[in-house]
């Protein structure tokens, strides 16, 4: 302490703002909000951490924005502002219109067949990221391991609507040869 400085002492609600609020909120806000320096916020985190209590004073900035299609986070946002699953699934509804659109065009014994063997045929499936065990980590390391797996969970998304895309394009192309016949 400063020679002639006055002495701030530490209160059980200024502990509490900061052991509820380290990592959720940059500690340039806790130190504005407490009225104190950040070497004092810094100091006291350490106590704190010396005492069992799990502080951090790391922020982590999520980089997930949600779109305005679905709803859900995405990291990747296209041109249009729409997510890569939700892109894909306009394309395959766009292909699976044009199947429709053929369908009637063929003979009614190959029409038969396809709805048989070629429309209940599904393509491969990955499954889906476990979550991770976010026990015991801080809210900066919880954060970011959940925005990690929620862009994992984007990917294997996008991942199996590229192969329905892929197979519903196969079978067009397969109902439009017997078309042009």
């Amino acid at each position: 302490m400063r020679r002639g400085g006055r002495r701030n002492d530490w209160k059980v609600a200024d502990e509490r703002y900061l052991i509820e609020n380290a990592g959720r909120i940059p500690r340039r806000e806790i130190c504005q909000h407490l009225r104190r320096s950040s070497e004092s916020v810094k100091q006291k985190a350490k106590a704190l951490r010396m005492q069992g209590i799990p502080v951090s004073l790391r922020h982590y900035r999520p980089r997930l924005e949600p779109c305005p299609s679905c709803g859900c986070l995405s990291g990747h946002l296209g041109r249009d502002g729409i997510c890569e699953p939700c892109r894909r699934r306009e394309q395959l509804a766009n292909i699976h219109a044009g199947i429709a659109e053929l369908l009637p065009r063929l003979p009614l014994d190959e029409r038969d067949t396809y709805e048989k063997t070629e429309a209940e045929t599904e393509s491969r499936r990955d499954p889906m990221p476990k979550a991770p065990n976010t026990e015991g980590l801080s809210y900066y390391e919880r954060a970011k391991a959940e925005e990690a797996h929620a862009l994992a969970c984007e990917e294997c998304l996008a991942g199996n609507l590229r192969r329905e895309i892929k197979a519903a394009q196969k079978r067009k192309e397969r109902i439009s040869k017997k078309v042009n016949q």
